[in-house]
């Protein structure tokens, strides 16, 4: 059973991501100070370390420089487990030799995973070693072979081959070999899609600066002449394996955050949707009559936008534009809304507030800046007759437009307070005679082809 060492100054954090492991299998030690933590890891064998960064009297970072310095414990695993997102604390934990970095609070799965993954990989990177001189190979495995894991290969083909079978951290290959010699082995490499990435160094006794430019200008990542000092080629080594995991962490911690970022905003877009119908079927209820006259006018503007040719983001705005459409409702009595006699022309004026009183509402919703034009131009008439601003022809939005034949087609086809829906002849009537009048004659035209398409009038039932 694996034994996992929890440091963390948050007794409630501590006990969560116990409980978490614990009922994973593991085997969990927990502590709440990072002196006390680097004890434990001197007196009890650990196959894992989860610490978190900020921590008062030694942070995260302190403990682990500690626990690096101490030769029995320096390799142990380690995981940050953090609330920590500074770019400094990414870097210096990559510097450091984390296994990983998880962005507090994370979820169950996220923690488990994230530590199987950690138990899964083998300590120490794994260095390819490509070189058809069996001395050379030899004294480049002794370099490198007390800090990491070497396997050697005499020629090009040969790494090629083991390629297919394993994924070094790093690639050292000579440059001249027979056949294929190192730079045709590198574009080989490079062909491998799971190879892509691996950092490559040239080794060779080569010393023109032609050679190196050439080198580089394929893609290797470094060049070390032949004979090398091991310890300054240790170093090299190390340096490019701690930038590549450094920018593997800012590659997993970019999908993180694009991955928030995404859910967030669906977020807001489901919470956006939901006051939308919300405040439908609040506009809806102030009149039994007209319930549903909301979600009817919005289903025909996006059938109507979407036969003239709209794409789905714009069909979908018409659709929510139509949905408010009356918003402005809200604020009017409904006693003058529901009333079944004719309207005073002081109850008029009253009414034709709505549209005003709509857009007021709807133009602070930054989300979906477009709802608002719906609410505001809807009863404008296409021959300049209508309100609030006696917009004409093209000057009215095209939004508005569509949801005007919609909603007109609505009142007409539904059950009102004072009138029973009237015929489909008489709808259909009604609307050729107000093309161009009332309007567009473009919209009218589709709305009537809705119409002459709609043999048993049933579209008003969906």
């Amino acid at each position: 059973m694996e034994r996992i060492l929890i440091i963390d100054d948050e007794p409630m954090n501590l006990k969560l991501t116990k409980f978490i492991l614990d009922n994973a299998g593991y085997e969990v030690v927990t502590t709440e100070s990072g002196i006390s933590g680097i004890e434990l890891l001197q007196e009890i064998p650990f196959d894992l370390l989860l610490l978190d960064i900020e921590m008062p009297e030694m942070d995260g970072l302190e403990v682990l420089r500690r626990v690096r310095n101490i030769p029995e414990i320096a390799k142990i695993k380690v995981i940050f487990l953090t609330a920590s997102n500074s770019k400094s604390d990414l870097s210096d934990a990559a510097r450091l030799h984390a296994a990983r970095f998880i962005q507090k609070p994370c979820l169950p799965d996220v923690l488990l995973r994230t530590v199987r993954e950690a138990f899964e990989e083998t300590t120490a990177s794994l260095l390819l070693i490509v070189d058809d001189e069996p001395m050379s190979r030899a004294l480049t495995r002794n370099a490198f072979e007390s800090q990491f894991r070497v396997e050697c290969v005499a020629s090009g083909r040969d790494a090629l081959n083991f390629l297919e079978q394993a994924v070094p951290d790093m690639i050292l290959m000579d440059l001249y070999m027979p056949g294929m010699d190192g730079l045709d082995t590198f574009r080989e490499i490079r062909k491998l899609e799971h190879c892509r990435h691996i950092p490559i160094i040239f080794t060779t006794a080569a010393e023109d600066n032609e050679t190196e430019l050439e080198l580089f200008r394929a893609g290797a990542v470094d060049f070390i002449r032949k004979p090398f000092i091991a310890e300054i080629a240790r170093e090299r080594v190390k340096r490019i394996l701690e930038l590549k995991r450094l920018q593997n962490f800012l590659h997993e911690e970019v999908d993180r955050r694009t991955a928030q970022y995404m859910e967030s905003a669906r977020k807001v877009q489901r919470l956006t949707k939901q006051i939308i119908f919300a405040l439908a079927g609040a506009i809806d209820a102030k009149d039994a009559y007209t319930n549903g006259h909301s979600s009817r006018v919005a289903g025909y503007s996006r059938e109507i936008a979407r036969r003239i040719g709209k794409d789905p983001q714009e069909i979908e705005d018409i659709y929510y534009a139509a949905m408010l459409h009356d918003v402005g409702k809200i604020g009017i009595p409904r006693e003058i809304i529901s009333k079944t006699s004719s309207l005073t022309e002081e109850e008029f004026e009253v009414i034709r507030e709505h549209t005003v009183k709509g857009e007021k509402i709807l133009r602070t919703i930054s989300e979906l800046p477009r709802l608002s034009i719906g609410a505001r131009w809807h009863h404008e008439r296409y021959d300049g007759g209508g309100y609030p601003d006696g917009l004409s022809g093209r000057d009215i939005p095209e939004i508005a437009r569509i949801i005007c034949v919609a909603d007109c087609y609505d009142a007409m086809s539904s059950n009102r307070c004072y009138r029973a829906a009237l015929s489909q002849r008489i709808v259909r009537d009604e609307i050729a005679r107000g093309r161009g009048t009332q309007f567009d004659p473009d919209m009218a035209d589709i709305m009537l082809q809705m119409i002459d398409e709609d043999t048993g009038y049933r579209m008003r039932e969906h």
